[in-house]
């Protein structure tokens, strides 16, 4: 099973990071979360304190450990907050049917398919994570996600949660991320809360394009790693769609 923290009482959250990151990348903005709910943060495979189980995991099988970790602490339903490629798993969740989600938040996240382009990008990073490993792969990639100017503080502690990973896990990571479904059809026709936390300095994520009844949009002057950059923002932005 994966390996999770839990932490206050009250609704369940359940967190779940993106590629280059892990747990947790959630750090700064957990303990106010936890005043009021439940928060669950998993580790994927590879990625942490998470073992890779088997050798190749797909978006939906990320969603099926998650959920796996919810049965164990008998949680029925869930709000889902996925960042980046946690909200392609999150979407998963939710359009197949895995996991009984409440109400779902993507964060600095997409709802398209890789594009060629996008799966022969990863396909190099594969060959660069295999040549070189994990902390140089990391070092050329980390400060790319973040806006011009951002302070170092922020930029370093990504840095040492990207480098808490095996080369296995991330490369996994980077397969799953080729192989997964567009989700924008289920995203039009949600039936259940469904937010979109959107950076406006995020160069990583295309914003998500839907007039879906159920979608709201929030949107904060961050860069996509917004929950580390500025942590407050990203805490006002669930809160204020949690409360309603």
């Amino acid at each position: 099973m994966l390996a999770y923290t839990k932490s206050g009482t009250g609704t369940p959250i359940v967190f779940i990071h993106g590629f280059l990151s892990g747990g947790r990348s959630f750090d700064a903005i957990v303990d106010d979360l936890a005043a009021t709910h439940t928060v669950i943060v998993v580790d994927l495979p590879g990625i942490g304190k998470s073992e890779m189980e088997q050798k190749e995991y797909s978006i939906v099988d990320y969603a099926k450990e998650i959920n796996n970790v919810l049965l164990y602490e008998e949680i029925e339903e869930a709000v889902w907050v996925g960042h980046s490629m946690g909200g392609y798993i999150a979407l998963a969740a939710a359009d197949e049917k895995i996991a009984q989600v409440k109400q779902l938040i993507l964060l600095f996240s997409s709802d398209l398919a890789d594009a060629k382009e996008a799966i022969e990008k990863r396909e190099n990073q594969k060959r660069q994570l295999e040549k070189d490993g994990v902390a140089p792969f990391v070092d050329s990639l980390i400060e790319n996600f973040f806006p011009e100017g951002t302070p170092t503080e922020p930029i370093d502690f990504m840095r040492e949660v990207a480098k808490d990973a095996t080369i296995e896990g991330m490369v996994q990571q980077l397969s799953a991320m080729q192989g997964r479904k567009e989700r924008s059809e289920y995203i039009e026709k949600a039936t259940i809360p469904l937010t979109i936390i959107e950076g406006t300095n995020d160069k990583i994520v295309p914003p998500i394009e839907t007039d879906g009844p159920n979608v709201q949009r929030v949107k904060v002057s961050t860069g996509h790693f917004g929950m580390a950059e500025k942590p407050d923002l990203v805490i006002d932005a669930i809160r204020m769609v949690l409360e309603k």
